[in-house]
């Protein structure tokens, strides 16, 4: 039964993409993909954002560091029997305070990410409409997002898209335009 199944399933799914590509062909779909993982990790306004991130909040990122590592040594010290309580207490409020400042400086460094990341999705949407209209695209999908199990290589955008954020990265000066709306017809 279970093998009757499975054979049935694979029937039907041969038979569905048949019929899908016989459609795609018929009307000329043009469907392709691209690398959203590749585009937030090797484009140059990705690393420009990881730079800045750097730069502004590298040296804070390193105090909070230095402080933490501090409180290790302390609590080491406090495992001696002879520690006073007046010391642990003294450690416990030091504790406190590095998971005060800590949660306040991620507070502030997830503020800028969010804005990167949604000036970067600008931008890459922006650009994956300009090499899907000049490839003459009609639909073009995140192959990282999970719906994608097999593609052929002439489908895959990622490395036109990269070229393209980056052409208009430096164009734009390190800003991203709205979006664009596609014509209506």
């Amino acid at each position: 039964m279970r093998k009757f199944l499975v054979l049935t399933f694979v029937a039907l799914f041969a038979m569905v993409s048949v019929v899908a590509a016989a459609d795609t062909a018929s009307t000329g779909l043009k469907i392709g993909v691209v690398d959203m993982q590749t585009l937030a990790q090797d484009s140059d306004p990705a690393k420009a954002g990881r730079a800045e991130l750097e730069k502004k909040y590298g040296k804070e990122r390193k105090e909070l560091e230095d402080e933490g590592e501090k409180l290790r040594k302390r609590a080491e010290k406090l495992k001696d029997p002879k520690a006073s309580e007046e010391s642990k207490l003294a450690f416990l409020r030091a504790k406190q305070d590095l998971d005060q400042k800590t949660r306040n400086f991620m507070r502030k460094v997830e503020q800028d990410e969010v804005k990167m990341r949604q000036d970067m999705i600008v931008l890459v949407f922006n650009a994956t409409y300009n090499v899907a209209q000049s490839k003459k695209f009609n639909f073009v999908v995140d192959v990282t997002a999970g719906g994608v199990l097999y593609a052929e290589q002439s489908m895959d955008l990622t490395r036109d898209v990269l070229a393209e954020v980056n052409r208009m990265f430096k164009e734009q000066g390190n800003k991203a335009a709205a979006p664009k709306q596609p014509a209506k017809k």
